[in-house]
């Protein structure tokens, strides 16, 4: 499949977040705990969300996965429990739209990485999940939305000799 890959600058944002460990397996049961929460908490709070939601994934290893399930929103916002507040930073990322199912996401992964490597970057910070809709939308899973972003940098130049 072929994707569509550009750059594109992400301004400061406020989310508020759940970051949790699970095994790899267990992702889509983490995701669906921590954005019910998530909506809970800001619906309590009376904050709304301004923006997709969308899951960080800090490291994908042997000992399993480290996501912050993160919504968007305005301003900061009461943090308790498990739900934090706080700033991601101005980035410039890598993005790929991904359409269908979670289970086909790889494709786009693969795709990114390759496009980084061959057009002067470096991966620069953790890959971002941003789902544009999904299961709760009431669309078909060949229908899901979702972008892929991967913070990256320029390739360092070497100095001339």
């Amino acid at each position: 499949m072929d994707h569509l890959i550009e750059t594109h600058h992400l301004e400061a944002q406020v989310i508020a977040s759940i970051r949790d460990r699970c095994p790899q397996q267990a992702i889509p049961a983490l995701l669906q705990a921590a954005f019910a929460e998530l909506f809970e908490h800001l619906g309590r709070h009376g904050v709304h969300p301004i923006g997709p939601p969308f899951v960080i994934y800090h490291e994908f290893g042997v000992g399993g996965v480290d996501a912050e399930v993160s919504v968007p929103i305005g301003e900061r916002c009461e943090a308790d429990g498990r739900v934090a507040c706080r700033v991601v930073p101005a980035m410039t990322v890598a993005r790929i739209l991904h359409v269908g199912p979670y289970e086909r996401l790889g494709a786009a992964y693969a795709s990114l990485f390759g496009w980084i490597g061959s057009h002067g970057y470096r991966a620069a910070g953790p890959i971002q999940e941003r789902y544009l809709n999904g299961p709760g939308d009431g669309v078909a899973s060949s229908a899901y939305r979702t972008e892929v972003e991967l913070p990256v940098m320029p390739l360092a130049v070497a100095a001339p000799v």
